[in-house]
């Protein structure tokens, strides 16, 4: 949808939403206000899938995802890396069921989540 994502009206009963590298820029409380607003966009049984550089929940690596998040702390007002564990929250807190992780052939994995039924 074209727009300014925080602004934009995102219609409603989409099947699927894909949030392609966008919740590292934003910030914990926009991308949690982003996840909701995907969430009632979606019709039921719908899915989000969320490309992020992910670091491990103790922070301590991948060394990629930490770099990563230096690079979002220096050039961004809010921005960084999160966790699987702190995104599946997120998602969860939203309303979203059965979060999973779906490695993929790229830097960054995929963050599946459903609406429910």
């Amino acid at each position: 949808m074209p727009g300014d994502l925080l602004s934009a009206d995102f219609g409603v009963s989409h099947d699927v939403a894909v949030l392609g590298h966008i919740l590292h820029s934003e910030g914990e409380a926009r991308s949690r206000s982003l996840l909701s607003r995907t969430f009632a966009a979606l019709a039921p049984g719908g899915t989000v899938a969320v490309a992020e550089f992910l670091v491990d929940a103790d922070r301590k690596g991948p060394v990629s995802g930490l770099i990563f998040a230096v690079n979002m702390l220096v050039n961004t007002d809010q921005g960084n890396a999160y966790s699987f564990d702190a995104i599946a929250l997120w998602l969860r807190e939203a309303g979203f069921v059965d979060v999973r992780l779906l490695p993929a052939p790229a830097p960054s994995p995929l963050i599946l989540a459903t609406k429910p039924a």
